[in-house]
Protein backbone atom coordinates (compact mmCIF):
# COMPACT_ATOMS: atom_id res chain seq x y z
CA UNK A 1 0.00 0.00 0.00
CA UNK A 2 1.52 3.45 -0.75
CA UNK A 3 2.36 6.17 1.58
CA UNK A 4 -0.70 9.22 1.30
CA UNK A 5 0.66 12.26 -0.38
CA UNK A 6 3.14 13.91 2.10
CA UNK A 7 3.53 11.31 4.30
CA UNK A 8 6.27 8.59 4.27
CA UNK A 9 4.94 5.61 5.79
CA UNK A 10 1.41 3.73 4.99
CA UNK A 11 -0.62 3.19 7.38
CA UNK A 12 0.21 -0.39 9.41
CA UNK A 13 3.84 0.29 8.45
CA UNK A 14 6.02 -1.09 11.12
CA UNK A 15 8.55 1.78 11.91
CA UNK A 16 11.62 2.11 14.40
CA UNK A 17 13.73 4.57 14.77
CA UNK A 18 16.38 5.52 17.34
CA UNK A 19 16.45 9.45 18.72
CA UNK A 20 19.54 11.15 19.37
CA UNK A 21 19.37 10.32 22.99
CA UNK A 22 19.75 7.00 21.74
CA UNK A 23 16.08 6.21 23.01
CA UNK A 24 14.14 3.31 20.30
CA UNK A 25 11.10 4.69 19.36
CA UNK A 26 8.22 1.57 17.54
CA UNK A 27 5.34 1.34 16.11
CA UNK A 28 4.26 4.87 16.22
CA UNK A 29 2.27 4.22 12.53
CA UNK A 30 0.11 1.47 14.41
CA UNK A 31 -0.64 4.06 17.36
CA UNK A 32 -1.81 6.37 14.37
CA UNK A 33 -4.23 3.89 13.20
CA UNK A 34 -5.73 2.81 16.98
CA UNK A 35 -6.33 6.75 17.12
CA UNK A 36 -8.42 6.87 13.80
CA UNK A 37 -9.89 3.50 14.47
CA UNK A 38 -11.35 5.21 18.02
CA UNK A 39 -12.52 7.89 16.22
CA UNK A 40 -14.89 6.08 14.19
CA UNK A 41 -15.97 4.22 17.20
CA UNK A 42 -16.98 6.89 18.69
CA UNK A 43 -18.73 8.38 16.04
CA UNK A 44 -20.36 5.33 15.57
CA UNK A 45 -22.03 5.83 18.64
CA UNK A 46 -22.41 9.31 19.18
CA UNK A 47 -24.36 8.66 15.93
CA UNK A 48 -26.28 5.57 17.19
CA UNK A 49 -27.61 8.11 20.25
CA UNK A 50 -25.44 6.67 22.81
CA UNK A 51 -25.17 8.66 26.25
CA UNK A 52 -22.29 10.31 27.26
CA UNK A 53 -21.91 8.00 30.26
CA UNK A 54 -21.93 4.95 27.43
CA UNK A 55 -19.37 6.69 25.42
CA UNK A 56 -17.38 7.28 28.42
CA UNK A 57 -17.48 3.82 30.02
CA UNK A 58 -16.62 2.28 26.30
CA UNK A 59 -13.20 4.41 26.73
CA UNK A 60 -12.64 3.22 29.83
CA UNK A 61 -13.10 -0.13 29.05
CA UNK A 62 -11.12 0.33 25.88
CA UNK A 63 -8.16 1.06 28.26
CA UNK A 64 -8.40 -1.88 29.36
CA UNK A 65 -9.28 -4.41 26.97
CA UNK A 66 -9.16 -3.87 23.49
CA UNK A 67 -11.59 -6.18 22.31
CA UNK A 68 -14.57 -4.39 22.62
CA UNK A 69 -17.22 -2.85 20.63
CA UNK A 70 -20.41 -1.57 19.92
CA UNK A 71 -23.41 -3.36 18.96
CA UNK A 72 -26.20 -0.91 18.67
CA UNK A 73 -26.30 0.75 21.94
CA UNK A 74 -24.86 -2.32 23.57
CA UNK A 75 -21.20 -2.57 24.42
CA UNK A 76 -19.90 -5.91 23.40
CA UNK A 77 -16.68 -6.99 25.79
CA UNK A 78 -14.31 -10.39 24.41
CA UNK A 79 -17.35 -11.33 22.64
CA UNK A 80 -19.06 -12.67 26.05
CA UNK A 81 -19.98 -9.76 27.78
CA UNK A 82 -22.73 -7.30 26.66
CA UNK A 83 -23.70 -3.81 28.65
CA UNK A 84 -26.60 -2.64 27.83
CA UNK A 85 -27.94 1.06 28.40
CA UNK A 86 -27.84 2.51 31.00
CA UNK A 87 -24.51 1.00 31.14
CA UNK A 88 -24.56 0.07 35.32
CA UNK A 89 -23.38 -3.23 36.88
CA UNK A 90 -26.79 -4.72 36.97
CA UNK A 91 -26.46 -4.37 32.92
CA UNK A 92 -23.98 -6.24 32.27
CA UNK A 93 -24.78 -9.90 31.17
CA UNK A 94 -23.47 -12.86 29.93
CA UNK A 95 -22.22 -16.24 30.89
CA UNK A 96 -21.06 -16.19 34.97
CA UNK A 97 -16.97 -16.48 34.62
CA UNK A 98 -14.23 -14.67 34.78
CA UNK A 99 -14.71 -12.34 31.85
CA UNK A 100 -18.25 -11.37 33.29
CA UNK A 101 -16.86 -10.64 36.89
CA UNK A 102 -13.80 -8.54 35.51
CA UNK A 103 -16.52 -6.45 32.95
CA UNK A 104 -18.54 -5.52 36.26
CA UNK A 105 -15.63 -4.67 38.04
CA UNK A 106 -14.01 -2.25 35.66
CA UNK A 107 -17.61 -0.93 35.46
CA UNK A 108 -17.88 -0.32 39.31
CA UNK A 109 -14.54 1.06 39.51
CA UNK A 110 -15.33 3.29 36.35
CA UNK A 111 -18.68 4.79 38.39
CA UNK A 112 -16.72 4.81 41.06
CA UNK A 113 -13.96 7.01 39.70
CA UNK A 114 -17.03 9.44 37.92
CA UNK A 115 -18.11 10.23 41.70
CA UNK A 116 -15.14 10.89 43.04
CA UNK A 117 -14.22 12.93 39.86
CA UNK A 118 -17.52 15.04 40.20
CA UNK A 119 -17.07 15.41 44.46
CA UNK A 120 -13.50 16.54 43.79
CA UNK A 121 -14.75 18.96 41.30
CA UNK A 122 -17.23 20.41 43.63
CA UNK A 123 -15.15 21.06 46.50
CA UNK A 124 -12.94 23.19 44.02
CA UNK A 125 -15.71 25.14 43.02
CA UNK A 126 -16.61 25.61 46.44
CA UNK A 127 -13.44 26.97 47.66
CA UNK A 128 -13.61 30.19 46.20
CA UNK A 129 -15.87 31.06 47.11
CA UNK A 130 -14.94 30.42 50.70
CA UNK A 131 -11.84 32.38 50.56
CA UNK A 132 -14.06 35.01 49.20
CA UNK A 133 -16.27 35.17 52.16
CA UNK A 134 -13.57 34.63 54.45
CA UNK A 135 -11.56 38.17 52.77
CA UNK A 136 -14.62 40.23 52.63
Amino acid sequence: MAAPPGEYFSVGSQVSCRTCQEQRLQGELASKARTEEEKLSQAYAISAGVSLEGQQLFQTIHKTIKDCKWQEKNIVVMEEVVITPPYQVENCKGKEGSALSHGRKIVEKHFRDVESQKILQRSQAQQPQKEAALSS
